[in-house]
């Protein structure tokens, strides 16, 4: 039976906890945040969705097994007709590599990526000979498809929403393929991960844990994120009724704790609000951990979180100015922030403040009044701080791009240096490159070195295994503020 691999690669064994599971990419990896990893779930929804007759799906997570890598490669991938890889901006070059790789043991093996690299840079992604197809936006129907054409040897000109090259060598790209219905889209099947294999999380409270989507889309329309666009500016989510579906499945698989990945989990108040309600009155015992808006939630969603398992909710704060907020088209305020992290922690729920530096009019000023209101004034149980990088596919990269075309499609930022050093930040402020990278340091010093903030920590911690996860994640973090490399 021929066979597809869905591969998430190892990076050349580097960073094993590269976070790759987004399909537009903004991945992170290292110990700025903790030694994070997490399963890989939009991989895994394509996976599923491929499956048909006559073709047989693997998945393999290359940084977890890299064994039953080895033993396809000793195998010079015979029987394979095609590698599926999702692609970001800045992992693109490392991709090539691996791509060249396999090709070098088998040449008929075709390659297809997708994802957020691909989306948005379609044409330089098709001049490298190495990339045969591309799939873009949401791939799983494109992918199963033109899997579908590669074994029947039929044509695939007629899909839609993937890109290839002509006979003379020129990029191709069908019609864009509309957005499914969240609905209509499958159950990821979580038997295809690592066999014994726990993604590490210091935000988890118990394992296993796994990831979970509910929706597609963001309402904001934030200038420095891919999701908007990637998305068609449009969101869409799954039905209670399906939610639950995929709940009784995580649960009879043994999971014990779950990642809600959506892009604005809180924003679906509604429909979360029957969720929750369903999770008590079945006894779904899952503690969990989701991604809130400060303009989204109220006491009363928080409070039925809480009592339904939340125990940590990640905003993204940005900054603590409002001229920054409005610079990002963040569409919240900095009273919403306040309002939304003090409810959240009287109600007993964690909370995270994610962070960008050296946006369009940045000073140091501005910089030092964030660290001091996410640790002050905000009181995050945690935060992460990064140095802002333009995306392809955002309003930011389209600036710098016409200042500075010689960024090209943007893949000179790589994994190494994502979040850490700057990428073209001297066309979005002044502060130089090298201070931005010291004051990323000296924030996670500033936050995290606090005696009080780590007295307040330990009173946290409510288990052993808790416990172990915070001693693991906290000399990750504490590594990186002293050394401040990733």
């Amino acid at each position: 039976m021929a066979k597809a691999v869905f591969l998430k690669p190892s990076a050349g064994g580097k960073d094993r906890n590269i976070v790759r599971d987004f399909i537009y990419g903004c991945w992170c990896n290292g110990k700025r945040v903790g030694g994070m990893s997490m399963p890989p779930l939009h991989e895994l929804m394509a996976a599923t969705h491929a499956r048909q007759d006559g073709l047989e799906i693997l998945f393999v997570d290359a940084q977890y097994e890299p064994e039953r890598f080895a033993a396809l490669e000793r195998q010079r991938f015979d029987g394979v007709i095609a590698i599926c890889m999702m692609s970001s901006t800045q992992s693109f070059r490392q991709d090539l590599e691996v791509i060249r790789a396999i090709k070098q043991l088998n040449p008929k093996v075709k390659s297809v990526l997708y994802g957020s690299h691909p989306t948005f840079m379609p044409n330089f992604c098709l001049k490298e000979p190495e990339v045969d197809f591309i799939a873009t936006r949401e791939a799983e129907e494109s992918l199963r498809e033109l899997l579908g054409a590669l074994l029947n040897g039929d044509n695939w000109e007629g899909i839609a929403g993937i890109g290839w090259r002509d006979a003379d060598g020129k990029p191709q790209m069908s019609p864009t393929r509309a957005f499914a219905n969240m609905n209509d889209l499958p159950i990821p099947d979580r038997r295809l991960l690592p066999a014994k294999v726990d993604y590490f999380n210091p935000m988890v409270k118990r394992v296993p844990f796994t990831t979970m989507i509910t929706s597609r889309g963001c309402p904001a329309r934030c200038n420095y994120c891919t999701a908007p666009t990637f998305y068609g500016n449009k969101t869409r989510a799954r039905s209670t009724a399906k939610i639950i579906e995929e709940l009784r499945e995580i649960r009879d698989l043994g999971y014990r704790e779950i990642f809600f990945r959506d892009e604005t989990f809180s924003a679906y108040k509604g429909r979360n609000m029957q969720v929750y309600e369903t999770m008590l009155s079945e006894n779904l015992d899952f503690t969990w951990i989701a991604n809130g808006r400060v303009d989204m939630i109220d006491r009363e969603q928080l409070a039925l979180m809480k009592r339904a398992g939340c125990h940590t909710l990640k905003f993204g704060v940005e900054t603590g100015s409002q001229m920054m907020l409005d610079t990002y088209k963040k569409g919240t305020t900095i009273e919403q922030a306040v309002e939304a992290f003090r409810t959240a922690r009287e109600v007993g729920i964690n909370t995270h403040a994610h962070i960008i530096f050296g946006g369009p009019g940045e000073t140091l000023d501005t910089i030092r009044h964030t660290v001091d209101f996410v640790s002050n004034t905000l009181k995050a149980t945690t935060a992460t701080f990064g140095i802002l990088t333009p995306y392809p596919g955002t309003e930011l990269f389209d600036m710098v791009a016409e200042r500075h075309p010689e960024i090209m499609d943007g893949s000179a930022s790589n994994m190494e240096n994502l979040h850490t050093e700057s990428f073209y930040s001297s066309a979005l402020c002044d502060i130089p490159p090298e201070t931005l990278s010291k004051e990323i340091v000296r924030a996670y010093r500033g936050f995290y070195l606090r005696p009080a903030y780590l007295l307040h920590k330990l009173r946290l911690i409510s288990s052993i295994e808790e416990f172990m996860v915070n001693v693991i994640a906290g000399l990750n973090v504490v590594s990186f503020a002293v050394s401040g490399k990733k």
